[in-house]
């Protein structure tokens, strides 16, 4: 007993012993006399200004100094933070004396070695608990730290992290604080449990869960790694499907997330109540009526006496919201509010319609547009200063922008004025592409091999929205020079007009065409009349210059006796034909070998000639006329609308040769979620001579098959009729071979496309590459007589297309089937430089 008394003395003894230290310490100066202030002084105030010092200090000059404001002045100053010690005592007479030690302040925060989580997300998160650049630091901060940023990646599923922060003392009285972070694996969702379902099975649920457990697709929709966001968002997914389903009871009861011990795999167990059916009872619109109410309740999708679904009560507010949007109420509200009746189990919906004053349109201010002209933009827009706001025009303006080649993004929003509850600005900001460029590129095809272009372009010449592009293209078989200039806005109407120049060498045997070459040059003018919001009209009027010569050979006498009828000239500068080689079949065959005769109107000279050749000159006058509808939503990878052409081209009287071609092209999207959309495209070209012109030249055949073309899987221009072989080639310029017949195109051309595009895996995001799973369809006929639909070529396969800092880059993974064995077929097709 007594030892136990002993102890209690001396524990005792001890704590008053550090209490008096812990007194002296901090100066409460119980040995003050009380006195009346007649100064005070700070003392190691540097960074923090007086004036805030004096705020918190609750004595001020003249006040009488007692043990308990001391006891209050020291608390107060701690408890601003920007201290670690804090002493008071008196000196000099009445003078009260404030001596402080600041804490530091924190010069910068290194975050390294986060991937999973951006360093700004990191630092916003960091603000919350009080860590900021330039504020003071406290040591016990750092320790909050560690906890916060694990509590940020624990949210991510990565239960391995490791965060280690860690001070660096600078000069002034600053510190650095660096934050090292081993992320670590992402714990994997092994399994997913829903229990209490009986209606819909698990497979079901799950699959509209943006989470899943590790299946083969994992690697790249990294839907199997667990974050408790995802899983929130999931759970309100499963709550929506039942409630779209007549299930207005369900509710999830609890959730359990467990564990393994190595902190790898994530068990998710979801306990669901479903509860019973409902089905649409009465539906009614109140509230303010600036429409006839008939018209809001024409609006209502559900009907009465249906299973209940709460998407079709939002899709109805929306719908009446969107109405009133277009009317100026920009602000309108509408609310659905549900009376369940649980004996019946019927859901009565009530509308209640809150328009807002109507808005009109302040200001509309456009941001980001360095290079472009305030004019360029404001010319796109729908929605006008001073008018009534319409969120179909806002909607409709931000689109027209997007078709802009040298916008790259574009969002539109419409804040409120402030001060006023009748206005709004229109607030657009783009995003700029570069649009002029000077390059020089290689680049490679299957078709033309190795290819070389200079070109300059400017799609947005000086800011004004008009292009000038001057180019020149080489190739193994193709050689192009090309000037071109439009205006989209020659009146301001909206009427485009356009000129281009266009010389170019073709040698198509090279090019798996049949065996004849070319040389053109033109000039054109084109017009384009807008005839609605998504129409126009598109009229042209070109003079064109061309030189054919066909090689007697491997070459077919059906584009020697082609050209023969076209009024072309058969030559030979040989005495005799080779064994194997003749001029049977051929119309417009020498009697005896010649030379150039005085009244040849290609006016070729003897010397130019190359033995057993078929040569003419044209000159055409081309006029073309053809309709557009564009309702796509952007110039690149399109993910909505719609495009459809139907257009014919001619040859005017006084041509070499009268023909016309037909071409009709429609391209339909169909957005089946956020990054997937359906692309249907089909394609019809028919051709034909007029007047004393039989048929349509060789020369404009329609061909198919190709990397860009619809049907992938064929090498390029090689689907569709081709020649018959006479025998070797002997003109010098070709391999002398024999084979099945060069591809001739023909004058009708079926083919047709079914694409499901969706974002690449490894591009950030952006709309400048895209992968799509294709199946390309159809063929070329000699004309609609000839047309055969089990004559379809086929393909399937994928395809990707990115566009790249240096030019568009296309592969092409394809399947060919339903083909022949003259058909030349290719699994793997690319291009890639072809900037121009």
């Amino acid at each position: 007993m007594c030892v136990l008394i002993h102890e209690k003395r001396k524990i005792f003894m001890i704590k008053s012993l550090l209490l008096l230290v812990l007194l002296s310490l901090t100066s409460l100066s119980w040995a003050f006399e009380p006195f009346v202030v007649s100064d005070i002084r700070l003392d190691g105030a540097n960074r923090i200004s007086h004036g805030t010092i004096f705020t918190y200090l609750p004595i001020e000059k003249g006040d009488r100094v007692t043990k308990r404001n001391i006891k209050r002045s020291i608390k107060s100053l701690f408890r601003t933070g920007y201290f670690s010690d804090v002493k008071l005592f008196r000196e000099d007479g009445d003078v009260l004396v404030v001596k402080l030690v600041e804490r530091p302040a924190i010069a910068s925060i290194e975050i390294d070695g986060n991937k999973a989580i951006k360093t700004e997300e990191l630092l916003k998160g960091l603000r919350n608990i009080g860590l900021i650049e330039g504020e003071v630091f406290d040591k016990l901060q750092l320790e909050r730290v560690q906890n916060e940023l694990t509590k940020q990646y624990f949210s991510r599923g990565k239960y391995n992290v490791v965060v280690d922060a860690k001070i660096k003392k600078l000069d002034r009285n600053r510190v650095k604080v660096n934050i090292d972070i081993v992320e670590g694996k992402a714990a994997k969702i092994k399994h997913i449990k829903i229990v209490g379902n009986t209606v819909f099975t698990d497979e079901e649920l799950i699959d509209t869960f943006e989470s899943d457990k590790t299946n083969f697709l994992s690697w790249y929709s990294s839907d199997d790694k667990y974050s408790k966001e995802k899983l929130n968002g999931d759970l309100e997914k499963l709550k929506s499907y039942y409630m779209d389903r007549g299930y207005v009871d369900f509710n999830v009861e609890s959730v359990q997330v467990s564990i393994s011990p190595d902190k790898n795999d994530i068990y998710i167990t979801a306990n669901i109540n479903e509860g019973d059916i409902y089905t649409f009872g009465d539906m009614k619109v109140t509230g303010e009526m600036v429409l006839p109410k008939e018209t809001f309740e024409g609006l209502i999708v559900s009907e009465k006496g249906k299973t209940f679904a709460r998407n079709l009560t939002e899709a109805s507010a929306e719908r009446m919201k969107i109405i009133l949007g277009n009317l100026g109420y920009a602000f309108a509200k509408i609310t659905p509010v549900p009376e369940t009746h649980k004996d019946t189990h019927v859901v009565d919906v009530v509308y209640y319609v809150d328009p807002g004053k109507r808005v009109y349109v302040r200001n509309v201010n456009f941001h980001g547009n360095i290079n472009t002209k305030d004019e360029v933009l404001r010319r796109e827009m729908r929605q006008f200063e001073g008018g009534w706001y319409s969120k179909s025009l806002v909607e409709r303006s931000k689109i027209r922008l997007q078709q802009k080649p040298y916008f790259e993004e574009v969002t539109i929003e419409t804040p409120k004025v402030p001060g006023t509850d009748d206005q709004v600005d229109v607030e657009v900001t783009v995003k700029e592409r570069n649009s002029g460029q000077f390059q020089f590129s290689v680049g490679f095809s299957q078709v033309s091999g190795i290819n070389t272009s200079i070109s300059v372009s400017l799609q947005n010449l000086l800011g004004t929205g008009n292009t000038l592009s001057f180019a020149v293209n080489n190739s193994a078989f193709f050689k192009r020079l090309n000037v071109f200039y439009e205006n989209p806005f020659y009146s301001d109407e909206g009427v485009t007009r356009g000129f281009s120049m266009d010389y170019s060498t073709a040698n198509f045997g090279e090019a798996n065409i049949a065996r004849f070459s070319s040389s053109n040059g033109g000039l054109g003018m084109h017009m384009s009349f807008p005839i609605s919001e998504y129409d126009r009209i598109f009229t042209s009027f070109a003079y064109q210059r061309r030189n054919i010569q066909a090689f007697l050979g491997s070459t077919a006498s059906l584009i020697f006796n082609d050209l023969c009828d076209l009024g072309g000239y058969a030559y030979t500068t040989q005495p005799a034909l080779p064994s194997g080689i003749s001029w049977d079949g051929v119309a417009c065959a020498p009697e005896a070998i010649e030379t150039t005769p005085p009244d040849d109107p290609s006016g070729i000279r003897p010397g130019e000639l190359i033995p057993f050749q078929v040569r003419r000159a044209f000159t055409f006058y081309t006029a073309e006329a053809r309709w557009s509808r564009d309702s796509r939503n952007r110039f690149f990878n399109p993910t909505r609308g719609s495009f459809y052409r139907l257009g014919a081209e001619f040859t005017l009287p006084g041509s070499t040769a009268l023909f016309y071609k037909f071409n009709a092209r429609a391209n339909k999207l169909f957005p089946l979620s956020k990054n997937i959309t359906l692309s249907l495209t089909g394609e019809l070209g028919f051709g034909d001579g007029y007047s004393k012109t039989k048929k349509l030249p060789f020369f404009e055949n329609f061909f198919a098959g190709g990397t860009q073309s619809s049907i992938r899987g064929y090498r390029d221009n090689t689907l569709g009729p081709k020649s018959t072989v006479l025998g070797d080639d002997l003109s010098g310029d070709l391999p002398l071979t024999s084979r099945p017949g060069d591809p001739v195109g023909g004058s009708l051309k079926t083919v047709g496309s079914v694409e499901l595009v969706f974002p690449t895996p490894f591009a950030k995001v952006g709309n400048s590459a895209r992968l799509a799973l294709f199946w390309d369809f159809g063929n070329v006929f000699n004309g609609y007589n000839d047309f055969e639909a089990r004559e379809f070529r086929h393909s399937v396969g994928l395809a990707l297309k990115w566009q790249a800092p240096v030019g568009p880059i296309i592969i092409n993974f394809a399947r060919p089937f339903n083909h022949d064995k003259l058909d030349d077929t290719e699994t793997i097709q690319f291009a890639f430089g072809n900037t121009f």
